[in-house]
C-alpha cells in the first residue's frame, strides 16, 4: 500500500511538472533560442510524460493483480469448504454409480 501511494505521487509529480513546463513555456521559451536548449526542454518534458503513463500502467497493473488474489481468496473462503469438498465428492460418486446402472441395462 506504501509503494502505491509513492507511485502515485510520483505520477501526480511527473504531471504537474509537465503542466508547469507547458504555462511557463512562454516565458522560458523565446524566439532565437538555442535550438539545442529547445530540443532539450520538450525532451524532458516527453520524458515526464512518459513517466507519467508508465506510473500509471504500473498502477492499474497492480491494481488487477490486487484485485485478482482478492477474488481467488474470497472464492477459497466460499466454496473451498471441507462440507463444500464432501458434497462435490458424493456428487460425484453419485453421477458415477448412475452412469455405471445405465451402462449395464
Amino acid at each position: 500500500m506504501k509503494m502505491r501511494r509513492t507511485w502515485r505521487i510520483a505520477g501526480i509529480l511527473c504531471l504537474m511538472l509537465c503542466l508547469m513546463m507547458v504555462l511557463m513555456g512562454g516565458v522560458v521559451l523565446r524566439p532565437g533560442m538555442n535550438r539545442m536548449l529547445l530540443a532539450g526542454y520538450w525532451v524532458v518534458f516527453v520524458l515526464l510524460m512518459m513517466a507519467a503513463l508508465w506510473i500509471a500502467m504500473l498502477d492499474v497493473r497492480f491494481t488487477r493483480l490486487e484485485y485478482k488474489i482478492r477474488e481467488r481468496a474470497l472464492f477459497h473462503e466460499a466454496f473451498m469448504t471441507d462440507e463444500f469438498r464432501q458434497a462435490l465428492e458424493d456428487a460425484k460418486r453419485q453421477r458415477s454409480e448412475t452412469g455405471a446402472k445405465n451402462g449395464e441395462a
